[in-house]
């Protein structure tokens, strides 16, 4: 079922700042998941807004998605979004037309886009659908290069310190919202919106044409079931600077890029989120508890 709630507000002033970055507009996009592994959970809620000079008003794409799996606990707590909620909605496939020919080739942004923009990466290939060239920006990166006073950059603590309004956070509909407004309000306080755009700048979904194999190594098997609640491990990587060694790490998220899968994790020996690819990741162990920080 479509929404129509929440709305965008733009003033013209605002309106015309973003038509000047995005002459054809863009699309801001959000997600609710089972978790943070696009190569492992499903989606549960699809949301967008779509902003063009033909209709500067906004139009929305909001659906619930049944993930075919139940809904962790763990994520209703975030989302609240329930097993009750999305039986009766559809899987990722019905609306997966519909949602990339309301996108078309315009220009994405999301929150952390490197992670919704996995998932729906992940349905194009599993659906053997094509792949657009649209460009996509990370809004959490873009407030990085404009609004470095910030406490830090997660959706909530920017839309609290820029006054955007905002009544569900994580649902998708507002979080779709309110990442094309910390665009906005992010380009509006920066000279140079050519380079900040450049630097928040990701990839095009056409890069994906070279991602061929979604699959995680069954010796890495055991990355699926930490990643869940994130619990450290170790793994022996073939590069960086601690190349074969077994490492202690915290696992986010296991997720395609273009031309690769990756494993975004948090190394507990710099202590410095890094993105690992699959590939060179050679041996993952369990960590003894008293090891453990």
């Amino acid at each position: 079922m479509k929404n129509e709630r929440p709305q965008l507000t733009l003033t013209t002033e605002e309106k015309a700042l973003l038509f000047n970055a995005f002459p054809e507009g863009l699309v801001a996009f959000d997600l609710e998941t089972t978790g943070l592994s696009s190569l492992v959970d499903k989606i549960v809620e699809i949301a967008a807004v779509k902003i063009t000079p033909q209709n500067p008003h906004g139009e929305y794409f909001s659906y619930l998605i049944n993930p075919g799996i139940l809904i962790p606990q763990v994520t209703i707590d975030i989302h609240g979004i329930t097993d009750e909620m999305v039986k009766d909605s559809p899987v990722i496939e019905d609306i997966l037309d519909d949602f990339l020919g309301y996108v078309g080739n315009l220009p994405i942004v999301a929150h952390n886009a490197r992670f919704d923009i996995g998932f729906l990466v992940f349905a194009i290939h599993q659906f053997q659908k094509e792949l657009s060239h649209s460009k996509v920006y990370c809004s959490c990166q873009l407030a990085r290069e404009c609004l470095k006073k910030m406490p830090n950059f997660k959706l909530g603590t920017l839309v609290k310190n820029l006054d955007i309004p905002i009544e569900n956070h994580h649902r998708a509909l507002d979080d779709a919202i309110a990442c094309l407004l910390i665009l906005v309000k992010s380009i509006i306080t920066t000279e140079n919106v050519a380079t900040a755009l450049k630097r928040s700048y990701q990839f095009s979904l056409g890069d994906f044409m070279r991602n061929s194999d979604f699959e995680i190594p069954p010796h890495l098997l055991l990355l699926k079931q930490k990643v869940v609640h994130q619990e450290v491990v170790e793994i022996k990587y073939q590069g960086g600077t601690i190349r074969n060694i077994f490492r202690p790490i915290r696992p986010i998220g296991l997720l395609p890029v273009p031309g690769k899968n990756i494993l975004y994790a948090q190394c507990l020996t710099s202590n410095m989120f890094k993105s690992f690819i699959l590939s060179k990741i050679s041996e993952v162990r369990e960590v003894p508890k008293k090891n453990i920080s």
